[in-house]
């Protein structure tokens, strides 16, 4: 994953915006002629739009997102961990605090 931390929507949201442009692209001609010349671009970028797409790609995101969500909401709450070598009043920790 590229950003781990991220909120499920952005991860989500995301996704769909890059996988909607990459099919709006496919209007221009750009990605055909692309894909006329490499096999890496046929298979990143397709060749020709189609409007149904933008809804699968709506659908697969939702998905994503309550994946994510799901996964999120049962995961252990982490919490930092302190170094053994750190004595057990607060006074001594690198923070400062009391």
């Amino acid at each position: 994953m590229i950003a781990p931390r991220a909120r499920p929507v952005t991860k989500a949201g995301t996704a769909l915006a890059f996988s909607w442009a990459v099919e709006l692209l496919q209007l221009t001609g750009v990605p055909a002629e692309l894909s006329r010349h490499s096999a890496v671009a046929r298979l990143v970028l397709g060749s020709t739009f189609n409007a149904p797409d933008l809804f699968w790609y709506a659908v697969g995101a939702s998905a994503a997102w309550a994946a994510f969500a799901g996964a999120a909401a049962v995961a252990p709450a982490t919490s930092p961990v302190r170094p053994r070598s750190w004595p057990d009043s607060c006074e001594a920790c690198p923070s400062g605090h009391s």
